[in-house]
């Protein structure tokens, strides 16, 4: 066993429910380790060789170690500093000082006056509140379609924004990047720093997309507020338009069955690692005998021992996020899809091919079409095109 000293980058030390969570937060590589791994570790980090730290644990621990075994590990998780490999520095964030006024005090304070505006003026005039008919902002549903198509990336990406200042005023390297689910472009925050801190201060980075969500529903509903004087033109009118998708896409966040915001937070809450997959894999154990259940690895599986205490519990509130999207689908969705077979029923049924909204619900149902048929078609032979083994080459 080698007799020199072992070398580390800056670590952090989390603790949390099961153990401690070291991480190099400049790579983002965290482990969850028990508290005599990482009582080992930091004999190591203190300047012990490890051969001098296996002795050590074996004296504290009562049992041996496989010190070569721990060393490789460490290596692979990225915290040995290796010989002549410089001291990792700490990234250099951009927005650092703007999320830190964002979400200063005085910025609480606008905050929460845009909120308490909007729900005054909301209860004041019924035409600014949320319905499905707000969404017809125009006659032409081809104009309905586009216009609030066009708005949605800008609202993903603001919600998004919220998420990276709440980290980076932190100090953590947030960062968003472009990916894609199914065949729609998305824009994702990475927020696996946050395991760097300890639980109590990754809430508002977690919530941070939700309350901006919530502020760009209320200036949206002020915007249109100010245009109630002389009844509201077509900017007002797609003002709201806009912000029933944006309460749509909050109401979204209560389905922590799909892994939401609130999935995350409920999940630092109960201080678990992954209730999902453990609720999944107890569900499958409990219902095992109905058909076309999959197998379950609930009894073999290596849950967190708190993943495991908690998956019962978990199942309930899985339960719930159904319960919130049928309650949504109900209230805000369903009324949606009718006003749009409303509109294009009158429009099929109206002047014939001589009447422009004839054409226009024509229009319509193709690119509706185009979003539910086509596209999903070409994405799933694309995605099997993919998949799908090369053939090999005839041999000469």
């Amino acid at each position: 066993m080698s007799t020199a000293r072992v070398l580390f980058h800056p670590l952090t030390f989390i603790e949390e429910r099961d153990g401690i969570t070291v991480g190099r937060a400049d790579i983002e590589s965290y482990a969850l380790l028990p508290e005599d791994g990482v009582a080992l570790l930091r004999r190591l980090a203190d300047g012990a060789t490890a051969e001098e730290a296996a002795v050590w644990y074996e004296r504290t621990f009562g049992e041996s170690v496989d010190m070569a075994d721990f060393l490789d590990t460490l290596r692979d998780l990225g915290f040995v500093r290796e010989a002549g490999e410089a001291v990792a520095e700490p990234p250099k964030l951009r927005f650092q000082t703007v999320g830190r006024i964002v979400f200063s005090r005085p910025a609480w304070v606008v905050h929460l006056a845009l909120l308490a505006a909007a729900a005054v003026v909301m209860v004041r005039h019924a035409e600014l509140r949320p319905h499905a008919h707000n969404v017809f902002f125009t006659s032409s549903l081809i104009a309905v379609q586009v216009g609030v198509a066009l708005f949605q990336s800008p609202a993903v990406l603001w919600h998004e924004w919220f998420h990276l200042l709440a980290a980076r005023r932190l100090g953590l390297a947030s960062r968003m990047s472009l990916g894609r689910r199914f065949y729609y472009v998305v824009v994702e925050t990475q927020l696996d720093a946050l395991r760097s801190v300890p639980p109590r201060r990754r809430y508002l980075p977690m919530l941070s997309g939700m309350l901006a969500d919530l502020l760009l529903f209320s200036v949206l509903v002020l915007l249109a507020a100010g245009d109630l004087s002389g009844g509201l033109s077509w900017p007002g009118r797609l003002a709201l338009a806009v912000a029933y998708t944006v309460l749509l896409r909050l109401a979204w966040q209560f389905y922590v069955f799909l892994r939401t915001d609130l999935y995350y937070v409920i999940t630092t809450a109960l201080g678990c690692t992954d209730p999902h997959a453990a609720t999944r894999a107890y569900l499958r154990e409990r219902f095992r005998r109905l058909p076309r259940v999959g197998p379950s690895d609930w009894r073999t599986g290596d849950w967190a021992p708190r993943d495991r205490a908690v998956a019962p519990w978990f199942a309930l509130i899985t339960v719930g996020g159904v319960t919130a999207m049928l309650v949504t689908v109900s209230l805000w969705t369903a009324p949606l899809i009718w006003q749009f077979a409303h509109h294009v029923g009158s429009g099929l049924a109206g002047g014939g091919t001589g009447d422009p909204h004839f054409w226009d619900s024509i229009g319509s149902l193709l690119l509706l079409s185009l979003e539910i048929v086509v596209l999903p078609l070409y994405a799933g032979r694309n995605r099997k095109r993919t998949a799908a083994p090369p053939v090999p080459a005839p041999s000469s």
